[in-house]
């Protein structure tokens, strides 16, 4: 493969939504959604770089490509991005009044009990050493709550959950799975040391599911991103480790 094909590979989009003002990207783990600093759009992948290039060839001189949400750069799944300024500032509204049904799935250690419950847990504001964390009383924080529902244990060594967030704070899914004590696989800086070391390298997270009304029509936008191939894997090899009794490591 020539370095122009290998480039353009890499600088693709997949979309699972696509209009002429807003598209809606299934980001794969490890690519930023944003770039790390201001000033380093041009030196850094991301999905805003990569939109910036698609929405160029389709407009031209006029386009434009802005974040309507984030996903860590670990996570998997559904992400929009608005090609005007009228959809991407009524978007970034909707999103701030928590009109947008986020709906995500984990591999976890262990499994939660009960098997279906909210998480309520200010998360707090400051943000040190490459993480958040649960806030301690008097500690300033926002408010942060998550639902979930496991959806199969894996013996009791393991569970796939679907997780839905009634806010969208920083790393807030993955602070409040270790904060119950059931940290999401792969995640190295909120779980367990031995865990992370095993089998993937990036938290077993996926943004499965994303609805939104339009931010100008108000016409329902409903996406669904099929779990990616390293996702699939991790459950196929759990379930057959509990299958025939292995030891998972």
């Amino acid at each position: 493969m020539s370095r122009a094909a290998a480039d353009s590979k890499r600088s693709r989009l997949v979309l699972l939504h696509a209009e002429r003002d807003l598209i809606v990207v299934n980001k794969p783990a490890g690519l930023l959604s944003i770039p790390s600093a201001p000033g380093r759009l041009e030196h850094e992948d991301s999905v805003l770089r990569r939109a910036r290039a698609y929405a160029a060839h389709k407009r031209g001189r006029q386009a434009y490509a802005g974040m309507l949400h984030r996903l860590d750069r670990g996570t998997s799944g559904a992400l929009a991005v608005a090609l005007s300024r009228a959809v991407h500032e009524a978007g970034r509204l909707l999103f701030k009044a928590h009109e947008f049904d986020r709906t995500y799935l984990a591999i976890v250690e262990g499994v939660p009990a009960p098997a279906e419950g909210t998480i309520e847990a200010p998360i707090a504001s400051e943000y040190e050493g490459g993480r958040r964390d649960v806030a301690a009383r008097g500690e300033r924080s926002l408010p942060a709550r998550t639902h979930y529902r496991v959806r199969e244990a894996i013996g009791q060594r393991a569970a796939l959950v679907e997780l839905k967030l009634e806010t969208g704070r920083q790393h807030q899914i993955r602070i409040h799975l270790a904060s119950i004590g059931h940290p999401v696989m792969g995640d190295r800086v909120y779980g367990r040391a031995r865990e992370s070391a095993k089998r993937t390298d990036r938290p077993l997270l996926h943004a499965w599911r994303l609805a939104f009304p339009h931010p100008v029509t108000g016409q329902r936008v409903a996406v669904e991103a099929p779990l990616p191939p390293d996702f699939t894997a991790r459950l196929r090899q759990l379930r057959a480790a509990e299958r025939h009794g292995l030891i998972d490591d």
